[in-house]
């Protein structure tokens, strides 16, 4: 298992259009780096992993459960295990978040 990861060796993969994402992941924990287009976003969905998530750059619409808000660099987010949530990106600038999940989305590994 690597210990150093340099983001700009990560590969990255287009999600779907509008919206690209890299990953590393350690034995329990995942980092997520998104890039997200304005006016794309991840539909609501929820899973049992806890997640967190920072935004870096752009600005984005979050909804978890029944709150909503909008989110600016330096803004950050949880959402517990099991809870609806979605976002997507607002404004002219791409949005840049960083998320965090525990355990690790096995789904988003490759196969």
């Amino acid at each position: 298992m690597k210990n150093f990861f340099d983001w700009n060796s990560v590969e990255e993969e287009i999600v779907k259009p509008g919206i690209k994402r890299k990953i590393v992941t350690g034995k329990n924990i995942m980092l997520v780096l998104y890039e997200i287009e304005p006016g794309h976003g991840i539909s609501e969905h929820n899973h049992p992993h806890e997640q967190m998530g920072w935004v870096l750059e752009g600005e984005m619409e979050f909804q978890i459960g029944e709150e909503k808000t909008v989110l600016k660099p330096g803004g950050v987010f949880y959402v517990p295990p099991n809870v609806p949530h979605g976002g997507k990106a607002i404004g002219d600038k791409n949005v840049l978040e960083l998320d965090v999940f525990y355990p690790i989305r096995e789904d988003f590994l490759k196969k």
